[in-house]
């Protein structure tokens, strides 16, 4: 079974939809939102949902345009969940405007996991006044490691390629290693732009070093991609953020890619697919 989590532009909420064949997706209580933001800046943005050490469903989401912080939650079902809290990801890093996208993902070679993030740091100046919802700025992708979700590392730069990258995700690969596809943030909203697209790499170790990009594998005036497994394929599915659709393509090695057919919840932005046993709560709706 898959799970998406996701927002929409009219409900900055966390929304859930699940499918039996990672294709077309029903959505979970009506289309309305599963859980509302209760801390920070009260938007749960960009939702990812994983397994924890714990057993338990943990979601991260990003606390609006320019929260240095993301959110922290957990579930037993996906229906009912604890207490949000800010997680400060970037708040101890001076000039840090924000904190976008996280996920996780676990290396089990040293049984941590690695949450990672999109971040603009720019010492001795500030978010005020910039327009980050339509203006592109200068992101690298960050991280922090934890073993139980309360503490955690400090922040460093994960993945620097020398321009502007957002919206990493990570998934390990069953021959060793991981596959991350990101986005190149480079160049402008427009449908005549260079970049704006979704490149992939491998890495064995977290941190690098990285292989040499793959891509773009996706149109350009995309974003938010993500990845999961759906027999013996990759699929990706990406946000086209201005045109109000989602697209997808697949792949038998990550290296070469081609179109597929999705069926996403109406309104879907950002979303994160999460392949779980089907918990009973969410069938039922």
């Amino acid at each position: 079974m898959y799970v998406v989590s996701y927002f929409t532009s009219a409900d900055e909420a966390l929304h859930l939809a699940y499918s039996h064949d990672g294709e077309e997706f029903r959505t979970v209580n009506g289309g309305r939102p599963v859980l509302r933001g209760t801390v920070g800046t009260g938007r749960l943005r960009d939702p990812f949902i994983g397994v924890g050490p714990d057993g338990l469903f943990h979601l991260l989401a990003t606390d609006g345009w320019t929260s240095p912080s993301i959110v922290h939650a957990t579930s037993t079902d996906l229906r009912t969940w604890s207490e949000q809290r800010l997680v400060p990801v970037m708040a101890g890093v001076q000039g840090a405007h924000n904190a976008w996208a996280p996920e996780f993902f676990l290396d089990r070679a040293t049984g941590l996991y690695h949450l990672i993030w999109s971040s603009v740091v720019e010492a001795g100046s500030t978010a005020e006044g910039r327009n980050f919802e339509y203006v592109s700025q200068d992101h690298r992708i960050w991280h922090c490691t934890t073993e139980d979700f309360r503490t955690f590392s400090d922040p460093a730069v994960f993945f620097d390629p020398g321009h502007s990258v957002i919206d990493a995700t990570v998934h390990e690969l069953a021959e060793g290693g991981f596959l991350m596809a990101f986005k190149d943030e480079r160049g402008t909203n427009d449908p005549a732009t260079a970049h704006k697209d979704i490149n992939v790499i491998r890495f064995d170790t977290p941190g690098g070093p990285y292989s040499a990009p793959t891509g773009p594998v996706t149109p350009s005036l995309v974003e938010g991609p993500c990845l999961f497994r759906r027999g013996d394929e990759w699929v990706m599915i990406f946000d086209h953020f201005l045109e109000g659709r989602y697209g997808a393509v697949r792949s038998k090695d990550g290296v070469d890619w081609e179109p597929v057919p999705f069926a996403p919840p109406p309104g879907m932005r950002h979303a994160s697919v999460l392949a779980t046993s089907l918990p009973t709560s969410l069938s039922a709706t």
